[in-house]
């Protein structure tokens, strides 16, 4: 197993190095990331290369048996670059030129960045393509990280001219595609289009908008593929990877992760603006990562300490580090990194803590990684490569979600927050999930639950009738099959593309207010729960209805609907369900559906379940999210694998306490 921390020797005296690698081996580490904001240590003028020190940090950390994943420094260019070519630096949409002083401050589309991009990585690769230490690279670092994907410069504006004009040939299909008639605003040529930057009102053409988000995630996935290339023609025997961010949407991950060998994922669980960290979240951010390549991932930044720039998150309690990790692991995290190995004297992350404080002196932190890896080499090694099992996938459209981000068409919610409402019954059910795109198999799953699917992807409709005749079962919901591909409204009846499929026709709609609600019923007429955000009205046209309107001039109509599809079935959400409605709507889902929970263990909804299994194994962890011990029922008894004892009965597991049965 790789366990390893994020370390920064060029911060710290060459005379402390060599403590800091025994203490680390001491804790059972055995990897670190190293390099990746290095790049004005490593050049510190053009073509002035010192790689003595690296060389030197290496080779200590290498007489402790610990390697390294190098990251490749591109998201720092030093101070004399910025000098030498000032139109490097990123523009915002008022084309203020957002400057030097943090990290991130490029456009990916400067073709002036990209020499000296080449260059440094080119220098990097021959030097340590070959090195016995260096196991695998990371390019640059959390790409798109504090709203750096979206540049509004005048390298931008002709990339994206020629990103439209390879997409469309054709000025006039332009012209179509996007309804440019709207307004006057028919282009004669490419090279009069704008960027959708800042105008007299916050919204451009719809179609504009995006393709403009479009163009920008092809801009990072192009920005990664120059490195790729080039540490690939070098060191073709080291993994590559990339530091993502989980439910972070400005770049579409599965694009991005289509050529690295492996995903990785940077979590922060108390990193959150609320009074409490919801595990929910982080247990999604996990999800969504081992979706991107529907395999299991590296955390490569996992929280270690409290974070903090200016402002300082909750500090993880004893046994939080410890449960937060077995978390990653449930999820399909077979590496653990932590941030950082020692929390900084200077810099604007002078209070991001790590394992060691300021001091260097090791503490509790210290002594709870040490024990949590002592026993993640005993468990990991069983598990290794196995993923969830997951019965059910929701799929995650980054082009919808640009699309409502474009136009949310309801106050104060967003297509992330539908996805999460899923995510979070499932979660709360006991139900693992897989997160995918719209181009991954369905064949696999007994349920596909796809979120505010607005836009219909061509073939996509195909696809779910043909899954959903063989047998499978489909969730759409408000909104399905608005709009076409290149986010103009479909004149088709609602639901568009799916309404063969859904078996029914809306015929009007209109949206709730935040605090408004409509009161769903099931056929006795009881109140199963409330409808959010927005509602439908429905006639069934082959579909029989699940759930009722109770009240508004629908009432009586249908809420929710089913329709029976060769073997499978396809029903609508015509509503945003409460937690109540969603409990009464997907238990009736998935029971047509024959999904069952994680079984054998029955816990407070503190202690989370979760699963990775395959057609062979299974194991179960049962993690205390609880600040107390609580109980757990177990229906047979269980081989516990952390204190390898067999339990049964009813079992005490501790605050922040963690159990892995098999």
């Amino acid at each position: 197993m790789k366990f390893g921390v994020c370390y920064y020797p060029e911060h710290w005296p060459e005379e402390r190095w060599p403590l800091d690698a025994k203490l680390m081996r001491l804790a059972g580490i055995n990897v670190v990331r190293i390099g990746e904001f290095s790049w004005s240590k490593l050049e510190r003028r053009e073509g002035e290369y010192s790689f003595e020190w690296l060389d030197k940090s290496l080779s200590i950390l290498a007489s402790e048996g610990i390697q390294v994943v190098l990251g490749t420094p591109t998201a720092t260019p030093p101070k004399w670059i910025m000098d030498r070519h000032p139109d490097i630096y990123m523009r915002d949409n008022k084309g203020i030129v957002r400057g030097f002083g943090h990290r991130r401050h490029y456009c990916y589309n400067n073709p002036d960045y990209h020499a000296h991009v080449r260059s440094i990585v080119t220098k990097m690769a021959e030097r340590y393509g070959g090195h016995r230490s260096v196991i695998a690279w990371q390019i640059d670092n959390e790409f798109g990280c504090t709203d750096t994907t979206r540049c509004y410069c005048q390298n931008c504006r002709t990339a994206f001219q020629q990103w439209l004009e390879d997409k469309y040939k054709d000025i006039d299909n332009l012209n179509e595609q996007w309804g440019t008639v709207f307004w006057s605003q028919i282009y004669n040529a490419f090279s009069e289009i704008e960027l959708p930057g800042y105008t007299v009102f916050p919204l451009h053409n719809p179609g504009m908008e995006l393709d403009f988000r479009r163009f920008s995630s092809d801009s990072a996935v192009r920005f990664q593929k120059i490195q790729l290339e080039l540490i690939r023609s070098i060191a073709p025997n080291q993994p590559i990877t990339h530091n993502m961010m989980g439910m972070f949407n400005e770049i579409n991950d599965f694009d991005l992760s289509i050529e690295l060998d492996f995903t990785s994922l940077d979590s922060y669980p108390n990193l959150m603006f609320t009074d409490k960290p919801d595990p929910r979240n982080a247990a999604l951010a996990l999800d969504a990562t081992r979706g991107f390549k529907q395999s299991n991932f590296w955390v490569m930044e996992h929280q270690s300490g409290p974070p903090g720039g200016n402002l300082l998150f909750p500090t993880p309690r004893p046994g939080e580090l410890r449960k937060w990790t077995y978390q990653s692991i449930a999820h399909g995290a077979d590496a653990i990194l932590y941030f950082r190995w020692r929390t900084c004297l200077f810099g604007a992350e002078q209070f991001w803590h790590g394992l060691l404080p300021h001091d260097g002196i090791p503490g509790r932190r210290y002594d709870e990684a040490a024990r949590t890896g002592e026993e993640l080499q005993r468990l990991l090694p069983l598990m290794e490569g196995i993923g969830s099992g997951a019965e059910v996938a929701i799929i995650r459209s980054y082009e919808n979600e640009w699309t409502m981000e474009v136009q949310p068409q309801t106050f104060e919610h967003r297509y992330d927050r539908q996805l999460t409402a899923y995510y979070r019954h499932f979660y709360n059910s006991r139900v693992p999930v897989d997160i995918i795109s719209d181009d991954s198999s369905f064949e696999s799953y007994k349920l596909i639950v796809l979120p505010h699917y607005m836009m219909a992807k061509p073939g996509v409709a195909e696809r779910l009738e043909r899954y959903t005749a063989a047998g499978g079962t489909v969730v759409l919901d408000i909104r399905a099959g608005t709009k076409l591909w290149n986010n103009r409204m479909d004149d088709a009846t609602l639901p568009g593309a799916f309404r063969e499929l859904l078996g029914i026709r809306i015929s009007d709609y209109g949206t709730l207010r935040k605090g408004e609600t409509r009161r769903i019923a099931a056929a006795s007429g009881e109140t199963v729960g409330h409808g959010t955000v927005w509602y439908d009205v429905i006639a069934c046209e082959k579909a029989e209805a699940i759930a009722w309107y109770a009240d508004d001039y629908m009432a009586g109509t249908p809420a929710a609907t089913r329709n029976a599809v060769g073997a499978g079935n396809a029903y609508y959400f015509g509503i945003g369900a409460d937690p109540d409605c969603m409990r009464s709507l997907m238990g009736q889902v998935c029971e047509s559906a024959n999904i069952v929970p994680i079984a054998g263990i029955s816990a407070p909804e503190e202690v989370e379940l979760a699963r990775r299994a395959d057609s062979t194994q299974r194991f179960i962890f049962a993690i205390n999210h609880a600040g107390e011990e609580l109980s757990i029922q177990l229906a047979v008894p269980m081989r516990e694998l952390i204190s390898d004892r067999v339990l049964e009965g009813t079992v005490v597991i501790p605050a922040y306490g963690v159990y892995v049965f098999a």
